[in-house]
């Protein structure tokens, strides 16, 4: 089965009644005319050495694009590209003159890769010169790798469906930086976010970094000995009155404020909450394993906790919310935190 080549072409240069100026150099729409149409009766015909463009934004019933017969000395040159804005794929036939035989560009053996990544269009000739195109959903995988340009990342390529989201993006770290975004040059370059669609052109991102700057340790650690970070949809942030504040969250959401300490020591703060009581919590957790939780109306509260072992450790304090009901000011906060490493 051979495939038409339908291409996402530039635009650029083409005159402002939707046809190219000729003449021009080096560009593809400088060569081609770029020619709009709108199907009358269901059909379309072609034009040699142009690039017609077919909007079909409404419900047309099939739709036949027309080869004209052939000019004595001229290229037989024909692109096509279609935009279907309508809520139904039309079928689409090609209808080549009789007698004369029509060659179609095969790409990639046996189907053609949309860039917008929304169609394939596979073409099946039948008798008389005319071919059929059925529409396909796609399900090609890409490899993209992700260069994390001097950051951490556990592992640094990863499949996605051509045409669909990326709907989730890894995310690198990297000691005293905040990572901005993936880019498609190490430097400049367009972010990429896990909205967009993943492309046949993008095979390679980069991550971006900035200097972090941390906005909670001046508020809420006079000895300046830690590093605090929130990296939640929603965010904790510092109140009017200094201290630490969950970020707004919806039913069955949660929103985190971490930290790390090193070695053994003692952990002191004091937190209160405004929640509903019970469901509605503000959570203590070290290395992942929770050791304190807090709810309801409650005023400041001291806590400590005697932290033991060597290395790294994680400390997590996360207000999440149930499925249902909101009560208060539905937040925790976090306030005059002290770690005291021990002796030795």
């Amino acid at each position: 089965m051979d495939v038409l080549y339908i291409p996402q072409l530039d635009e650029i240069g083409t005159g402002g009644d939707g046809e190219g100026g000729g003449g021009g150099s080096g560009g593809v729409a400088a060569r081609y005319r770029i020619l709009r149409r709108v199907p009358e009766g269901g059909v379309v015909n072609l034009t040699d050495r142009a690039i017609t463009r077919i909007d079909i934004t409404s419900d047309v019933g099939p739709l036949r694009l027309v080869v004209p017969p052939e000019a004595k000395g001229s290229a037989r040159d024909f692109f096509v590209r279609l935009v279907i804005t309508a809520d139904e794929i039309p079928e689409v036939t090609f209808a080549a003159p009789a007698g004369e035989a029509i060659s179609f560009e095969d790409v990639d053996g046996d189907v053609f890769r949309c860039e917008t990544g929304v169609n394939i269009f596979a073409f099946t000739e039948t008798d008389g010169g005319i071919f059929i195109v059925n529409r396909k959903m796609i399900d090609i995988d890409m490899e993209v790798e992700f260069d994390p340009c001097g950051g951490v990342l556990d592992g640094t390529t990863l499949l996605f469906k051509l045409g669909a989201q990326y709907s989730a993006l890894p995310k690198p770290t990297m000691a005293g930086y905040s990572f901005l975004g993936w880019f498609t040059e190490a430097e400049g370059g367009v972010k990429v976010e896990a909205t967009d669609r993943c492309k046949t052109g993008v095979t390679k991102l980069y991550a971006h970094w900035a200097e972090y700057i941390d906005p909670f340790v001046d508020a809420i650690c006079a000895a300046r000995n830690l590093t605090f970070f929130s990296d939640s949809e929603s965010p904790w942030f510092v109140d009017g009155d200094g201290a630490a504040r969950s970020g707004p969250i919806g039913d069955d959401g949660s929103t985190t404020l971490a930290t790390t300490v090193q070695g053994a020591g003692t952990l002191a703060f004091r937190w209160r909450t405004s929640s509903e009581w019970d469901f509605d919590c503000l959570r203590l957790r070290v290395d992942g394993n929770e050791y304190a939780s807090m709810s309801g109306w409650r005023e400041w509260e001291d806590y400590a906790l005697e932290i033991t072992g060597t290395g790294s450790h994680t400390i997590e304090w996360t207000y999440s919310k149930d499925g249902s009901v909101s009560d208060g000011e539905d937040c925790g906060w976090i306030d005059d935190v002290v770690w005291t490493p021990a002796e030795g």
